[in-house]
């Protein structure tokens, strides 16, 4: 499930191919790209099968204790009863169907939790699929195409049918589009533990929930029932949901759920290799030698460099609709999450969309020819099982994939030539249902097709039913959560905890982190310094309904009164060893707060707090590169001692996603606090970008106002890479502020030639009408994945001339 989250991202950042400038040698490269890709696909079909059956199954015993309190109410236990039962039955009436289906997967990238709204792939397919009792499913790829938007010039390519396209019942079918796809009668744990099936009830608790009549044209009335089912405790592989059932049948009609926890990734990976040693052990076979790491773990400096390694599914919606007023067929269904390596934060959706033309019609497909099993993986076992050596082994199995390789770009080819189309035959679902996928040889034509919308980058919210996931979104609150059980804390440390700057120096530390139920989890961590001799360290516990935290911590720390960048990440930290570009403006605050956090950008954001502030001097000028006492880090603007009460809020709600359209980022934050100094300060931020003919431009503009007695923390400041470049960062401060930047480059967002200039004043706000000569920088710059990774040279104008070289993340343009 953890891999599901990112092989589409891999997979098409594979197989995407250009439009409308192709060559033949960069066609010949897709399409061997496409043979390895299927050859692998046709190697690898039956392994997970044999796999899993080899894999003992694993599961709690339930017992009396686990069905006595499983269930709030003897409803939920008979309906629960009944959906079980009508989830494993087949339907032998329902003989056919001819449906279309439309299907996206979008994948963002980004260096923030909450940054840019940076598309990095997508992704969408359209298809005619027919299945028939007995004989299979044919399916007619009738548009294919994707966008890297990152890595090129927004130019949309036409695959050729390689991603695993939709089909939307078949017999077997798990309903709640987990795991496999294929509906097991009994709980397995090494997997997503399946509420609905035998031995649930001791992972789950079940209660009756709301009802809904619905009256059908032929005024037939259908009852709908709501069962809430939420996790003993939060584990990665359990969930909590709504789900709602036909009454008269008990089929499922629609759900909404969640992961009930997030999954730690290296967490997993030990308990999943400690579970797989023990069963190897068990059944009296050898443990594989030469594993450093016998309890699965990886490598200490591994974990250190990629931690926290984490991913989500904040959301799961599946919707059916009645067909013939007999058989409920899925209709919508979506994924919603995120994979996190280190301070790379990648969110994906999925969506799916059905229409049927005919249920139980009267066409008739050819049936499908037997898929055999891939001829190299044959090989490869009879040589595995024949004891050959393990380099003479896949030298062997190599040579087999280069040739069945080549026989695979003839078949296609000569296919291409006689018809225009191809045909490839597969097994899905574990062998359980043959698939023949027809695509068409032109790959402009996919990408073109008018089965697809008008373009890659709308958001189609009524095509997929967003108004109707929106209403099932809110039945996952932060009353349904999972039971109370502390889990083992696991532990956060590396590179996301350290830090250099010219504050603290090196600075390091260590957190502990425990999911403990009810949605609640809480941590401890604690943080020394090398130059300031400080430890600091925070206690927090925070609530989580998959799409908001809630958090409360009592902390002692470093604060930045920047307004823009982030001087204590890992990143800044390298300037300012590398050559002392510390931009921070640094001081010290104790206290609490309550917080509020979306997982998406945009919706509303706030802190309330409490806490004493005050201010700290440089403790340490050493770099990597210059004396040991480096004159170039700036002074640190002394902090004023205060305890305050107050709060603030924040939104950044973004508009488009193609760089060759309008988009535009927005940032509004206001604060007020009161104590030994009352104030109120407001900031709005805009930044617009489109393309100008063969060019692309930008346009930031920013503005601050403060009121009341503003303390030195809580000033503007401009000057430096966030702001003005060219300028040393803080050269201006004040209680209000206005900024302009403007930038011109190449349209190519893969690797981007930038020209720009920035201008701005800080200072008292009875001056902003009469600034005097504002702030002003100029310079050249190359960004790079859409301003993921940037690079400037800016020349200052004013008040200083200056060269300044900068390297940063997570850039507007």
């Amino acid at each position: 499930m953890v891999l599901s989250l990112v092989v589409p991202f891999a997979l098409a950042l594979q197989v995407q191919i250009q439009v409308g400038v192709g060559t033949k040698p960069a066609l010949d490269s897709a399409r061997l790209r496409v043979a390895r890709t299927e050859a692998f696909m046709e190697e690898m079909r039956d392994d997970s099968s044999r796999q899993r059956q080899r894999q003992p199954v694993r599961r709690i015993a339930l017992t009396p204790e686990h069905v006595a309190t499983a269930f709030r109410d003897a409803d939920a236990k008979a309906l629960l009863l009944r959906a079980r039962l009508a989830r494993m039955n087949q339907d032998s009436a329902l003989t056919s169907y001819d449906a279309k289906a439309y299907e996206r997967v979008s994948v963002g990238l980004g260096a923030k939790f909450l940054g840019r709204d940076r598309l990095a792939f997508r992704q969408e397919e359209a298809s005619r699929v027919q299945w028939q009792r007995g004989k299979g499913v044919r399916v007619e790829l009738t548009g294919s195409r994707s966008v890297v938007p990152i890595a090129k010039e927004s130019s949309v390519g036409g695959d050729a049918g390689l991603s695993n396209v939709a089909v939307p019942y078949y017999p077997g079918r798990d309903n709640l589009w987990l795991g496999s796809g294929i509906a097991r009668a009994e709980v397995d744990e090494r997997n997503l533990v399946h509420p609905l099936a035998t031995g649930a009830e001791a992972y789950y608790t079940y209660a009756m929930g709301d009802s809904v009549t619905m009256t059908l044209p032929d005024r037939q009335k259908l009852t709908l029932r709501e069962l809430r089912i939420v996790a003993r405790e939060p584990k990665w592989n359990v969930t909590v949901g709504s789900f709602w059932f036909d009454m008269a049948s008990a089929q499922l009609v629609r759900a909404v759920y969640r992961l009930s926890t997030q999954i730690d990734i290296w967490a997993v990976s030990r308990e999943q290799s400690a579970r797989e040693r023990a069963d190897t052990l068990a059944n009296g076979q050898r443990a594989r030698p030469g594993r450093r790491n016998q309890d699965g773990a990886p490598p200490a400096w591994v974990k250190a460099v990629v931690s926290p390694m984490k991913a989500d599914i904040t959301a799961v919606t599946v919707e059916f609709g009645l067909y013939n007023q007999r058989f409920w067929l899925p209709r919508i269904q979506a994924v919603e999450g995120y994979a996190q390596a280190s301070f790379m934060r990648v969110p994906i959706t999925f969506e799916q969309r059905f229409t049927y033309e005919s249920v139980n019609g009267l066409d008739s497909i050819a049936t499908l020819p037997p898929v055999e099993r891939s001829r190299v993986a044959v090989l490869r076992d009879s040589l595995r099982t024949a004891g050959v050596d393990s380099v003479k082994r896949d030298s062997i199995v190599r040579e087999a994939r280069r040739e069945r390789t080549k026989e695979l770009v003839a078949d296609r080819e000569q296919q291409c030539a006689k018809t225009g189309t191809r045909t490839t035959y597969r097994t899905r679902y574990e062998g359980s249902l043959r698939i023949a996928v027809q695509v068409s040889c032109d790959s402009a034509k996919l990408a073109n097709s008018p089965d697809l919308p008008g373009s890659i980058f709308d958001s189609n919210e009524e095509l997929f039913g967003a108004s109707d996931r929106d209403a099932l979104l809110k039945a996952l609150t932060f009353g349904l959560q999972p039971g109370w059980g502390p889990q083992k804390p696991t532990l956060e440390y590396g590179l996301a905890q350290t830090r250099y700057n010219r504050v603290e120096g090196l600075s390091t530390g260590l957190t502990a982190i425990s999911a403990l139920g009810k949605g609640y989890a809480a941590s401890l961590g604690v943080r020394a310094s090398y130059a300031d001799r400080e430890l600091n360290g925070e206690a927090a516990v925070w609530r989580s309904n998959g799409r908001t935290t809630v958090r409360g911590a009592v902390y002692r720390r470093l604060q930045v009164s920047n307004d823009w960048g982030n001087p204590l990440s890992f990143g800044a930290s390298m300037s300012s060893l590398l050559y002392a570009r510390d931009e921070g403006a640094y001081y010290r605050i104790w206290g609490g707060e309550l917080t509020s956090t979306p997982v998406k950008a945009g919706s509303l954001e706030w802190r309330i707090f409490g806490e004493q502030q005050w201010g700290d001097s440089v403790h340490s000028r050493w770099t990597l590169f210059g004396p040991g006492n480096d004159p170039r880090f700036l002074a640190n603007p002394m902090g004023a001692r205060l305890t305050q009460a107050g709060a603030s809020v924040r939104t950044r709600p973004q508009w488009g996603l193609n760089p060759d359209g309008l988009r535009l980022m927005t940032d509004f934050r206001v604060e007020a606090a009161s104590g030994d100094s009352t104030y109120a300060r407001a900031l709005f931020d805009l930044t617009g970008s489109s393309v100008l003919g063969p060019m692309a431009a930008a346009l930031t503009l920013s503005g601050g106002v403060a009121a009341g007695g503003v303390p030195v923390q809580r000033r503007f400041y401009l000057g430096g890479l966030q702001s003005v470049r060219g300028q040393t960062a803080l050269t201006a401060s004040g209680d209000a502020f206005w900024l302009a930047r403007g930038e011109i480059g190449t349209r190519s967002t893969g690797a981007r030639a930038v020209l720009f200039g920035d201008v701005g004043w800080a200072g008292r706000r009875e001056d902003w009408n009469r600034p005097g000569r504002p702030l002003g920088g100029v310079g050249t710059g190359t960004s790079f994945l859409d301003g993921l990774i940037r690079i400037d040279l800016a020349r200052g104008l004013w008040p200083t001339k200056q060269w300044r070289l900068d390297l940063h993340l997570d850039a507007k343009f």
